[in-house]
């Protein structure tokens, strides 16, 4: 088990939740690199690229966003819709119509992205 998993993925969370995917994508790397069980690589290497995809958009970089995101659907589509206490499904839902902007010639994105919902409660390896 990785030490202090909750505690850490919680940070990154917040990091996440408050747009600063930056700090958000250091931290989930980090677990990312220590994680040992296909599970947890799955849903930290996805989220690592959905903060990375969300730093593109906050830069203007809607074709680095669109890539990141992209991959980040890709892994975390196949993970169980509540994975770690994390509400994947939703986070998934909610990005949606950011990559479907893109599609659309970068007009109309949403106002905000999205954030992850954690329930540390139903945290389970």
């Amino acid at each position: 088990m990785i030490e202090n998993m909750v505690e850490r993925l919680s940070r990154s969370i917040d990091y996440f939740n408050r747009e600063y995917f930056f700090e958000a994508h250091d931290e989930i790397e980090e677990l990312w690199m220590d994680a040992r069980q296909r599970l947890h690589r799955d849903l930290f290497h996805g989220l690592v690229n959905m903060a990375t995809g969300f730093y593109h958009y906050r830069m203007n970089n809607f074709k680095g966003m669109q890539s990141q995101l992209s991959k980040g659907f890709e892994k975390l589509s196949s993970l169980p819709i509540m994975s770690m206490g994390c509400n994947i499904g939703k986070l998934l839902e909610d990005s949606r119509p950011f990559l479907q902007a893109f599609e659309r010639g970068g007009r109309n994105f949403p106002e905000r992205p999205p954030i992850i919902e954690f329930y540390p409660e139903e945290f389970s390896e």
